[in-house]
């Protein structure tokens, strides 16, 4: 196959992931004008991002046994075609109920897309081109974040929240035909006997992996019981809620089940767990994890600090231009990634990585109540980039030695423990956000009491009052904003000793040989 067809693959099927990864955030922006539009509680619009949430865990663990099973661009397409027509859906609706529905509907057809258009993508390419091509794949992960709040922003006031669905449908439109013309046809061969459909464990890792993630989601969940008027944004559940741990315990219950008759019983396994005894495939999962928890975790607190935090509060389309720097960070360290990643190795870029990481990150816990985006650029850049040295080639040592179907069943294994870290990191991250704006509160109303020349009377409601209380506010915010940043920049250090775990460059050539050799003969591969 020529390099450009290649390329063009690659580049077809990442179309399909940005569409996904943008409407990951792109629509958090809008939950308000949502509601009052629709007339409905925010509590309720709260679950057009929980239920995309979880439709797409649902369906990651799946997608590349369902890809070997059908064919990956039979599932390609059908994926785009569901994420289209539930974004159309998204867009008519005027009624909430039926706009989360249409929501879930999304978010199988995206949840499915990330692994499935990552397979797409890598397999036409030889292992010692995977990271030329992982570059490709790699710019909607990381960008997506970044410029979703800033389209977001820009749609829903000019044109109303309607249009940050309908945005998806000639992206669709478009993904669909250059899909059929430059994606070749699935070539099947005649399935093995034993090979029957995986029904346990589908419904098994479904639940499993469902259960987990929302159990988490749920922690920092508003209990409607606790609005008040004195407190109209309520309580979270928070950590002592019963359901999470019930939900936990299910989960991890359920996934330990799967493991168990995957490993032993089933033939034709929905997930292959014996990919965790490749030591680059495990190594880098790790590696992969920790960047969940920490690095991917501080994309929640810049945009909370400069929306809900700094004086004066910025708009979402000004917090979305105030990150853009860290966009170009990404961008660059993933155009370095690919041709750097044979010439130094994946050890080198990850320590590179993450040393920029640490730093940026470390400097990032300097907020003050008035910090802006031109002080936060060039931590912002810094993160970035180390990002895109990091993520990006730990990613490819994944799944560089594979092909055929053990790529798409590692591709959806290496998403779905992704995706499970992060939504306990993120609670996890809110959690100390909370805990920490509380208890410096506390802090600052105990010394403003004290400084009273004794006797006086306050008056909350008056503006001189109500002044300081938003300073106060501010104030604690942004020290816990610090504080949080600060305990990453440590966690991160996991990813440098780690990083000094990867393969050299040429230990990385010889375990990619070693291990490519193992690899059966793909049932669907491109022709």
């Amino acid at each position: 196959m020529k390099t450009s067809t290649k390329y063009a693959i690659a580049l077809t099927a990442s179309l399909g992931m940005i569409m996904g990864i943008l409407d990951n955030t792109i629509i958090n922006i809008a939950l308000i004008p949502i509601a009052n539009d629709l007339k409905v509680e925010l509590n309720l619009v709260q679950w057009l991002v929980t239920g995309y949430f979880l439709s797409q865990a649902a369906v990651i663990p799946v997608a590349g046994y369902l890809g070997n099973r059908f064919g990956t661009r039979r599932l390609f397409i059908l994926c785009v075609i569901l994420f289209t027509a539930g974004s159309l859906l998204c867009g008519l609706a005027q009624d909430a109920t039926l706009l989360i529905i249409f929501r879930v509907i999304q978010g199988i057809g995206a949840g499915a897309l990330f692994p499935v258009a990552q397979t797409l993508a890598l397999d036409p390419f030889a292992p010692s081109e995977r990271a030329s091509a992982m570059a490709v794949v790699g710019v909607p992960i990381l960008l997506g974040p970044v410029f979703g709040p800033i389209l977001g922003g820009w749609l829903n006031d000019s044109f109303g929240w309607h249009y940050l669905f309908l945005i998806n449908v000639p992206i669709g439109i478009l993904t669909v035909i250059l899909t059929l013309q430059i994606i070749p046809r699935d070539k099947t061969v005649e399935k093995r006997e034993e090979s029957r459909f995986d029904y346990i464990g589908l419904v098994l890792s479904i639940l499993g992996v469902l259960a987990i993630v929302y159990a988490f989601t749920i922690v920092n969940e508003i209990d409607p019981a606790t609005r008040t008027a004195l407190n109209p944004q309520g309580v979270a559940y928070g950590w002592g809620y019963w359901l999470v741990w019930a939900l936990a315990g299910a989960g991890v219950l359920l996934l330990a089940v799967f493991s168990l008759y995957e490993l032993r019983y089933s033939p034709d396994p929905v997930l292959d767990l014996r990919l965790f005894k490749k030591y680059n495939f495990t190594i880098a999962s790790l590696l992969s994890w920790v960047l969940s928890a920490t690095v991917f975790g501080s994309l929640l607190l810049l945009p909370i600090f400069l929306q809900q935090v700094r004086l004066p509060h910025l708009t979402a389309l000004e917090t979305g231009l105030a990150l853009m720097p860290q966009g170009l960070g990404a961008t660059i360290g993933v155009a370095l990634s690919g041709p750097l990643y044979n010439r130094l190795g994946v050890r080198v870029l990850s320590l590179v990585g993450s040393i920029l990481l640490i730093i940026s990150l470390w400097q990032l816990s300097s907020l003050t109540v008035t910090t802006d985006g031109w002080t936060l650029a060039p931590w912002q850049f810094m993160l970035g980039l180390g990002l895109g040295l990091t993520l990006i080639p730990t990613q490819t040592l994944a799944l560089q030695a594979l092909r055929g179907p053990a790529l798409a069943k590692a591709n959806s294994l290496f998403n779905v423990t992704r995706q499970i870290v992060s939504s306990v990191a993120t609670a996890v991250i809110i959690t100390l956000l909370v805990q920490s704006t509380t208890s410096h509160i506390n802090t600052l109303q105990a010394e403003a009491l004290r400084n009273l020349p004794p006797g006086t009377k306050i008056d909350p409601t008056s503006p001189q009052a109500q002044a300081a209380i938003g300073q106060m506010v501010a104030q604690a915010g942004t020290a816990a904003n610090n504080d949080v940043f600060l305990i990453l920049a440590i966690a991160t250090s996991v990813v440098l000793v780690l990083a000094l775990a990867l393969p050299g460059r040429k230990k990385q050539a010889e375990q990619a040989a070693l291990e490519g050799e193992g690899n059966a003969e793909p049932l669907i591969s491109l022709g």
